[in-house]
């Protein structure tokens, strides 16, 4: 078999087709290019135009204007003196005053601290008969009856017993009814009902004839220790209650104050009055008892808006003739002197203090400047002594003399 190859190549008139697009192409770009170049050749003339026309608009039309900082000289005043602060307007050194109020009541319980033995005797009543005769018997005080028990008690007093009387040939005893005490204090004494002789009649017919007869028990024998309020519970009740009583009206007084916006010289808060009273009295028998305390505080006060007119006319008046106060500078300070609570009023030791200046009107000064240039203006401030400081500017840049129009020209000054 015999196998053939053939070379392929492609003819000239394709290969012209092709340089010739390449070249169309390559124009086409170039032209594009040279036009894009121009239009922005154009836009930046454009540009360029309307800045100097804004330019020399402005110029002709924009107004110039000129600002002039200044920093003036200050001067220190201080004063003392005293100010009267009431409610009864005074001549003088006076601020209008008020007086408020404020009252708390506190309770407690509060234990007793004195002890003693306590001992009491047992005591009642009884019949006392008379079966001997019609004939009175008088006993004397403190005479002795024994109760079946053996317990010993005594009449209070002097005791007449009447004598009987005879019906139908019998003697009927004649009775007195008596209070007896027992001889020895404590509990074994309180008896129950029971019968009683008489020792002092032991060995005489007497003894079976008189005799006694309780129908209640005998009550009130003790022997224990108890409880009292001694002079020291008292005051220590007192002071406590007495002490939060204050403070808590001090507070209440503070909170009035604070809502109404006042101004308080701390010293100034007085007690109004005081009371204490107390559920217990000296000595007596008690494990605990109560206690209350009444306080009521005050203090004459008066509005920071009122100290700050009274401390700026103040200062005001002292000022050197010509001297111009300036404003937020005023300060005080003050402390309380002296208090008279009959007359509701405080008197304080007050001083106070301001800056001012001596710097020209801005009229003045506008007058001064107008058409010069920043040498000449600079030099005119520089004229002033009262003047430490100055900054002149004129706008627009390209502005050489201050405007004779002074609406145009601003001064500004610096006083903080």
């Amino acid at each position: 078999m015999v196998k053939k190859f053939l070379d392929v190549k492609p003819s000239r008139k394709i290969e012209r087709k092709s340089e010739d697009a390449v070249i169309a192409v390559a124009k086409s770009v170039k032209t594009a290019v040279l036009e894009q170049s121009k239009n922005k050749r154009i836009i930046s003339v454009l540009i360029a135009s309307c800045i100097l026309a804004a330019a020399a608009s402005s110029y002709f039309f924009i107004p110039p204007k000129t600002k002039i900082d200044i920093w003036p000289r200050k001067n220190n005043t201080e004063e003392t003196t005293t100010l009267t602060v009431g409610q009864a307007k005074k001549a003088g050194n006076f601020i209008q005053g008020e007086v408020l109020e404020a009252e708390k009541e506190v309770s407690q319980n509060f234990t007793a601290h004195g002890k003693k033995l306590k001992s009491t005797k047992a005591r009642g009543a009884m019949m006392v008969y008379n079966n001997y005769s019609t004939v009175a018997q008088t006993l004397v005080a403190t005479t002795r009856f024994i109760s079946n028990e053996g317990k010993l008690f005594r009449t209070k007093e002097r005791v007449v017993i009447p004598g009987g009387y005879y019906e139908g040939g019998k003697l009927v005893a004649g009775f007195i009814d008596i209070e007896v005490i027992a001889d020895q204090p404590g509990e074994d004494y309180n008896i129950d009902p029971s019968t009683f002789s008489i020792p002092g009649f032991v060995g005489t017919s007497k003894y079976t004839a008189f005799y006694g007869k309780s129908s209640n028990p005998m009550t009130g024998g003790e022997k224990k220790e108890v409880f009292y309020a001694t002079q020291e519970d008292l005051d220590n009740a007192k002071n406590t209650l007495t002490k939060i009583a204050r403070s808590e009206s001090d507070l209440a007084l503070r909170d009035l104050i604070f809502s109404g916006n006042y101004v308080l010289v701390q010293e100034a808060i007085s007690i109004k009055a005081d009371d204490f009273k107390a559920s217990a009295e000296l000595n007596q028998e008690l494990n605990n008892f109560s206690a209350q305390a009444k306080s009521k505080s005050g203090a004459i006060v008066f509005k920071e808006q009122q100290l700050a007119e009274f401390s700026r006319n103040y200062i005001t008046q002292k000022l050197p003739a010509g001297e111009k106060l300036i404003e937020g500078s005023v300060k005080t300070d003050y402390s309380l002197e002296a208090t008279h609570p009959e007359k509701n009023e405080l008197v304080l030791k007050f001083a106070v203090s301001a800056q001012s200046h001596t710097a020209p009107e801005a009229i003045a000064i506008k007058e001064m400047v107008k058409n010069k240039n920043i040498g000449e203006i600079e030099s005119i401030l520089k004229g002033f002594s009262q003047i430490e400081k100055a900054k002149v500017e004129f706008w627009p840049f390209w502005v050489k003399l201050s405007p004779s129009d002074l609406r145009s020209i601003e001064v500004v000054l610096h006083l903080d």
